[in-house]
This record gives C-alpha cells, structure tokens and sequence, in this order.
C-alpha cells in the first residue's frame, strides 16, 4: 500500500468515525435548532412588547399659553429611530414589514383638556397615559410640567419627543409661509451618500454598504475561528483516545506518524469543516431575504475578498491544523492537549481581536504588517481586500499566499516531528531537551 493510499484509508477511517457518531449529528444538526428554538422564545415576549407599543399612546394637553389650540384629537410622530439610509433601503426592497418591526411605536395622540383636574381623572381612570401642562409663561422660559402613573416605565418612545415637534410646527406654521416652515421642520429631507476611497475613487456609498464591505471579513474571521475551535476538538480527542487505549501502536504498525497525522487532519479536519458548512447553509437558506436588500442597495459585492477568502481558507485552516494536531499530541490526556494548543487558537483569534484597528486603517502599517505573517495573513488579506482593494495589490496578495504556503509546509514538517514524539510517549509528558531529541531522531 502506497503513502497515499495509507494516508486516504486513514482519513475515511476518521471522517465516517466521526460522522456517524451521534454527539456529532446532534451537535451539527440540533445545534441551530436549539439556538433558533431559544431565540424564538425570547422574540415572543418581545414581539408582543413591539405590538403594544404599535397601539396609539394617547396623552392629554392642558393648553393655557394657547399655544396648540387643539379642538380634538391630533396624532403626532416622534421621528423613525431607523437610519434614513437602511429605511430607504428596506423599503426599496420591499421589507416594509421588516421596516415596522425594526422601528419602536412613534404614533402619539394628544388629547386636551380644559383644567388640571379634568387630565388628572382621566389619568386616574386609566383612560390616558399621561398629561402635560403648559403654563401661562411657556413661550417665555419655555416649561412643561408632565404628569404620569405612578408605575415603573420601561421602554418605549418618549412622549416628549412628540409633543417638542408638535410644538415646534404649531409655532412655525402660524408665524411663516408653508415653504420656510417646510424646511425648518424638516432641514435635510434626503441625503446622497458618497464614499472616497483611499485611491480617489468616488462611489455612492450607504449605510449598508459599509456593512457589507464589514461583513464579508468578518464572517471570515467568525468561521475561521469556529472551524479551528471545533476541528481541534476532534482532533486532540482521537487522538487522547488512541493513546489511552494503546490503538496508536498498531496504528504505527501499519503506517508512519506522517502518513498518520496527515490522514487525521484530512479526515477530522474534512468532519469539522463539514460542519460548519451546514451550519453556513441552513443560516444562507434562512437569510434569503436580504438578497433583494443587497440588490436594491446598489452596493457593490467585494468578489475580489470572496474569491482570494477560498484558498486561504484552506491553506491557512491547514497551517493551525497541524500545529494544533502536533502540540495537542503531546499532551498524556484530553486536558494537556487542549492547554498545550491554547496558544495556536489565541494566535488564530488575533485579527478578530485588533478588527477596529484594522478596520479603521486597512491599508495602514499594523495591517501591513500582519498581511506577512502566517498566523493572520489569511483574514487580514481578506479584510483589506473587501474594504478597499484599490490599494491592495496584487504581489500582497500573491507574496501573502506564497508566506503562507511556505509556512504550512513547515508547519506541517514541524507538526510531523510533534506528532511522532507525542504518540511514542506514553504515561508522562515528555520534556522539552526528549522533544528536541526525538525530533532530530527523525530526520
């Protein structure tokens, strides 16, 4: 049997091993129901908050600076808490629903009353939900005295945004023609949002736009780092286990702890990834609706970001695989393979925990500079890739690629020697001057 042949036997032996184990589907299949199942029991007391505050809020109004002159009922809106950009947006796209479900209730009612003691019955009986009071000297000082239940409020719109923009037209509107009055109350009735990059290239540019550009790295990151947590899982624990039951010796029999590691990392590796392209799936198929939301927004898709995303995925996903496989072997147990690999996933973590930085400056030093070293060129390139490829050229990307390729055949030389010093120990951790001895043995 050829080493290719040994290192394919291996990793299907692994992969089907770990497929079929039921803790493994119910983790990739149970996992986003119960996440959906828990986030739909906390929508429910929510969805009905959202409902109540939909209800018109009727305040009543004791006018004696005669300011408002109501005669009846009048409705007032205290202004959409949606950013106008994702608001147009959402509506373009035909998400009015999602437009209403993402705004608090802003429709108040203002009801008058001729005295203080009439708003305060009504109060009393619950008929209203609270009062103001403008005294005699408002237009001079300006003060409102409002009255409410006596009862904890939590949430909801402030009836005092409303009853400040009522105001402010009643004001307006008596003293000015319909044109100026328009445009006090309303200075900026849109705006067109441009964006400069880098390079001097102006495009339009939005809200979601930029969330977009944000997204596309940071999902990376996201699913790079899971897929590392969740496939060195897998591997420190085949790996703790064959070592425990004394499989690991007629592994060695059969093939060398090369061929061995490399089988793993396909196979465990190939088990892990699969599962989170599930969980990518079932959130894709979920999340259809914001296609026409991307489509309507006339951003543009960062393809440059996706495309390089795929092989650096891999090869990086390879380059922590293999250290991760090769440190966590030396541990005697489950609990010292997973401190010994502690420190690869804190490195793989790295440009999730600097993403302001490199955010806020993606073609400044510090993003350069990770752009060359191994354990955060994959999501640094990807990042400065999809915010603003004009200034990402293309020998970065391919000297990138080339470093980390570089550094996972070493990688996965070193991760070789761990490996086989790892699964040749038994009982006691092998000390640091036995590693480096064994490691030269088997050169």
């Amino acid at each position: 049997m050829t080493s290719l042949q040994k290192i394919r036997t291996v990793a299907t032996f692994e992969f089907l091993g770990t497929v079929r184990r039921a803790g493994y589907l119910i983790a990739t299949f149970g996992m986003p129901l119960f996440v959906a199942g828990y986030a739909g029991l906390i929508a429910i007391p929510a969805y009905y908050t959202a409902q109540q505050d939909r209800e018109p809020a009727v305040h009543g109004v004791v006018d004696q600076a005669g300011v408002l002159r109501l005669s009846g009922d009048v409705g007032a809106e205290s202004g959409p808490l949606v950013p106008e950009e994702m608001r147009r947006t959402l509506e373009a796209a035909g998400q009015a629903d999602a437009l209403g479900s993402a705004m608090t209730s802003s429709r108040f009612v203002f009801r008058p009353f001729g005295t203080v003691d009439e708003a305060r019955e009504a109060l009393t009986a619950r008929t209203i939900k609270g009062f103001f009071v403008l005294p005699p000297h408002y237009l001079t000082d300006g003060g409102v005295a409002a009255y409410g239940p006596d009862s904890l409020q939590v949430g909801g719109a402030d009836p005092r945004n409303a009853l400040r923009d009522l105001l402010r037209e009643r004001l307006v509107s008596e003293r000015l023609d319909a044109v100026t009055s328009e445009r006090i109350l309303h200075p900026i009735s849109h705006t067109e949002r441009f964006a400069v990059t880098a390079s001097g290239e102006i495009r339009e540019d939005g809200g979601a736009a930029s969330a977009v550009r944000v997204a596309v790295p940071l999902a990376f990151m996201v699913l790079f780092l899971l897929s590392i947590l969740m496939t060195s899982g897998y591997l420190m624990q085949g790996t703790a286990v064959e070592k425990e039951n004394k499989v690991v010796e007629v592994l060695l029999a059969s093939a060398n702890p090369d061929e061995i590691l490399a089988g793993k990392l396909l196979g465990l590796g190939g088990a892990g990834l699969l599962q989170i392209g599930v969980w990518l799936t079932m959130v894709l198929v979920t999340g259809l609706g914001i296609v026409p939301l991307l489509l309507s927004a006339r951003m543009d898709v960062p393809w440059l970001a996706i495309g390089v995303a795929i092989p650096f995925f891999i090869v990086a996903f390879l380059f922590f695989g293999s250290l991760i496989l090769g440190t966590g072997s030396l541990g005697s147990n489950m609990r010292e393979a997973q401190q010994l690999a502690m420190v690869w996933s804190l490195l793989a973590a790295m440009p999730l925990m600097m993403l302001m930085v490199l955010v806020r400056e993606p073609s400044g030093t510090v993003a350069r500079v990770l752009t060359w070293i191994p354990f955060t060129a994959g999501p640094v390139v990807v990042l400065r890739a999809s915010t603003d490829a004009a200034l990402l050229p293309w020998w970065e990307i391919g000297g990138a690629f080339f470093v980390l390729l570089v550094a996972t055949w070493g990688a996965l030389r070193l991760g070789g020697r761990l490996f086989r010093v790892g699964l040749l120990s038994a009982g006691a951790r092998p000390s640091l001057r036995e590693i480096i001895r064994q490691a030269r043995l088997a050169n």
